[in-house]
C-alpha cells in the first residue's frame, strides 16, 4: 500500500487558502502524488523488470508497461484473502467447491485506477498551473497564474481521484507463474511466463549490467545477446554486450585490450557510403 494522507491533507489545506499560490501549488502537490502513485507500483515490481526497459518515464507509460511486461492486474481492483484453516496434509488436490466452502479472511485490497485517466489529470494540472500562457502579440499581458477557477475544478477532480487510490490497504507485485535466468553478471532475473513474447528483448535488472537477452519461446530460454568481436592480430575472440554498442552516438566509441596479444581494439559507429553501380545494356 502507499499513504497518501500527508498529500491528501496538503492538498486540501491549499484549496482552503484558495488564493492564486496556493491553487498552483495544490496543482503540483496532486501531480506529485499522481506520480508516487505510478511509480510506487513501478517500486514494487523492480524484481521483474529492468529501468532499461522502461523506453519512457511519464506515470502514465510507466503503469502500461507494468501491464504489458510484469503483471496485467497491475491497475486492477482486487482482495487478497487467505483460508483461516490450511488444508489438510496429505487430502486430495481441493476442488472449486472446496475452496468456495472454506471460510477466508481478507488480507488487504489493491485499489485499481485507469493509467490513461491518470496521465490526462496529469498533464491537464501542468498545463493549467505549472505553465505562463505564451504571447501571441506584443499587446497579450503574460499572467501570473493561470485561470483561478479551471485550475480549482482540476485540483478537486484530481483529489477526488487520490483519496480513491490511496483507501487501498494492498499493493501487489503480481502472481502467476515465473520462469528465470542467470545473467552473465550473475544477477539472478525473473519474469511472468504468461506475458513473454518470442523474440522479445530484456535487459539485466542489475543497474550496472550492460547485458541483454532475447526470450526464445520455443524453449523458453533467454539468449545473450552479443557481438562477436575478432582481433586482427591473434584471432582471439571477444563478445561484447549489444546494448554497449547500440547506444553509442557517432562521436563515441569503446574500447579494450585484446586478451590474447594485448591489441587495443576500438569499436564505433562509421557513417558509410554504398554506391551501386547500373549494369550495362
Amino acid at each position: 500500500m502507499i499513504d497518501l494522507t500527508s498529500s491528501i491533507s496538503q492538498i486540501e489545506g491549499l484549496l482552503v487558502q484558495n488564493t492564486d499560490a496556493s491553487l498552483t501549488y495544490a496543482a503540483l502537490e496532486c501531480r506529485l502524488a499522481i506520480e508516487r502513485i505510478c511509480f510506487e507500483r513501478l517500486r514494487i515490481a523492480h524484481d521483474y523488470i529492468s529501468h532499461d526497459d522502461l523506453k519512457k518515464w511519464q506515470p502514465r507509460d510507466i503503469v502500461n508497461i507494468l501491464i504489458q511486461e510484469v503483471d496485467d492486474k497491475t491497475a486492477e481492483t482486487f482482495t487478497l484473502s487467505i483460508s483461516k484453516e490450511p488444508v489438510p496434509e496429505n487430502c486430495a488436490l481441493p476442488t472449486l467447491e472446496d475452496y468456495q466452502a472454506m471460510e477466508f479472511l481478507p488480507i488487504g485490497t489493491q485499489i485499481g485506477f485507469n493509467p490513461n485517466r491518470l496521465g490526462r489529470l496529469w498533464n491537464a494540472l501542468a498545463n493549467l498551473a505549472l505553465h505562463i500562457t505564451l504571447p501571441t502579440s506584443k499587446d497579450h499581458d503574460v499572467a501570473r497564474y493561470g485561470d483561478t477557477e479551471k485550475i480549482r475544478a482540476k485540483v478537486i477532480e484530481s483529489l477526488d481521484e487520490i483519496k480513491r487510490i490511496g483507501a487501498g490497504t494492498l499493493m501487489s507485485s503480481g502472481m502467476g507463474e515465473e520462469i528465470s535466468f542467470n545473467c552473465f553478471c550473475g544477477a539472478k532475473n525473473k519474469r511472468r511466463h504468461g506475458l513473454l513474447k518470442d523474440g522479445q528483448v530484456i535487459s539485466c535488472i542489475s543497474p550496472s549490467c550492460d547485458e541483454t537477452y532475447g526470450y526464445v519461446a520455443s524453449d523458453m530460454s533467454f539468449e545473450r545477446r552479443v557481438f562477436e568481436i575478432t582481433c586482427r592480430s591473434c584471432g582471439k575472440q571477444r563478445d561484447v554486450p549489444k546494448k554497449m554498442i547500440e547506444r553509442l552516438r557517432t562521436d563515441q566509441h569503446i574500447h579494450f585490450d585484446c586478451e590474447g596479444c594485448s591489441e587495443k581494439i576500438y569499436i564505433a559507429w562509421r557513417p558509410m557510403q554504398a554506391q551501386v553501380s547500373k549494369p550495362s545494356v
